[in-house]
């Protein structure tokens, strides 16, 4: 008899009893009855955590966990321990506790720095929840599950930008692109009167941008926005995308290259836990669009939207470093730039494709 909480769902067999599957927030039913974890023991997680990054090749990590993680990587840097670089984000319930203790997108240094606000717009696309602007295949009823609505989505998106925050917005179905592009757009449309002051177009980002209409495309770009991107998750969603979201949409979904040529910025990361943290194993992907087997073929799925080995590069080095503010100090090798590199034990550009997965970081600075 527990209601279903708001932006959640508890999915439930014919009978009426509870299957064991928790939709969205409805997890939260279970999560705050786990055992409590000391932010010691996250950071001596991080740690450990340090080590295997450094293995694969990382020297930064884009952060969309909680203040708890926060704590954490604020005690490995009062000890001396934190070795990479961490641009964090800010829960968005903690948005007003934020804005009151003075924060801004940029604030901290060159290790640990403020990079915005999370905000979620919709679910995922593996339970249907990815909000869409027509229903999934086989389910004429089911559009997804919005996680916010539309006035709080632009009230919180504004009070954030107002404060000097930008927003890092979770949206994978085509509706929840569109709808977070129609209110950045308002947004940069304010800030143009702001300019006079000095103050830098905010570096607003949209989380995964898994499907989205093809008219929706160019407005990346022409207003800003960062493509913060999972090369991988093309690979591993390949049959559930074809399976839910059909042969009209599939062309538009994980559109790297469409993004790209459309002259916005794609930032690539992993969206770890959910997937592998290695970076090369993303890289082969968003190179080849096959998995490790090499499924589906020579050409990979929906192969218009593979991207050459410097675009994937430039993904996870200098996008990143633009989707967290830094590009004037990280994401390239030059000169006045931080030293951060790693030495692989083959060119990337000279290898047969689906060997890039198989590389080796033989040392990371």
């Amino acid at each position: 008899s527990t209601p279903d909480p708001t932006g959640g769902t508890i999915v439930r067999e014919s009978c009426g009893a509870p299957s064991g599957v928790f939709l969205e927030t409805a997890s939260d039913l279970i999560s705050s009855h786990l055992p409590p974890v000391s932010v010691t023991e996250v950071a001596a997680a991080m740690q450990q955590g340090m080590a295997r990054a450094h293995a694969l090749g990382i020297t930064g990590v884009h952060d969309m966990d909680g203040v708890r993680a926060l704590r954490a990587w604020q005690q490995l840097r009062s000890q001396g321990r934190l070795q990479l670089r961490v641009c964090k984000t800010i829960p968005v319930d903690h948005l007003d506790d934020a804005i009151g203790c003075g924060l801004t997108s940029g604030f901290g240094d060159d290790h640990l720095w403020i990079g915005g606000v999370k905000i979620f717009t919709d679910g995922a696309l593996g339970p249907q929840t990815a909000w869409m602007l027509a229903p999934y295949e086989g389910d004429a009823d089911n559009l997804g599950m919005p996680l916010i609505e539309l006035d709080d989505l632009r009230q919180v998106m504004t009070k954030a930008a107002e404060a000097n925050l930008a927003s890092f917005v979770h949206a994978i179905g085509d509706r929840a692109n569109r709808v977070v592009l129609d209110v950045i757009e308002g947004l940069r449309q304010r800030q143009l009167g702001q300019q006079e002051i000095g103050r830098r177009a905010l570096r607003h980002r949209i989380e995964h941008v898994q499907v989205i209409d093809p008219s929706d495309i160019p407005r990346l770009a022409s207003l800003d926005v960062i493509a913060s991107m999972q090369p991988i998750h093309a690979t591993s969603d390949r049959e559930i995308v074809d399976r839910f979201w059909g042969p009209q949409r599939a062309p538009y979904a994980y559109a790297f290259h469409s993004i790209a040529a459309a002259g916005a910025t794609l930032a690539f990361g992993s969206d770890t836990p959910v997937e592998t943290i290695a970076p090369l194993s993303g890289l082969h992907a968003a190179v080849t669009r096959r998995r490790a087997d090499g499924s589906p073929g020579d050409q990979g799925w929906q192969p218009q939207e593979r991207l050459s080995v410097a675009e994937a590069i430039r993904g996870y080095t200098t996008g990143a470093a633009r989707a967290a503010g830094v590009e004037d100090r990280l994401g390239r090798l030059a000169p006045g730039y931080h030293a951060d590199l790693i030495v692989l034990d083959h060119d990337p550009h000279n290898v047969d494709p689906m060997f890039i997965r198989d590389l080796q970081v033989t040392a990371t600075m």
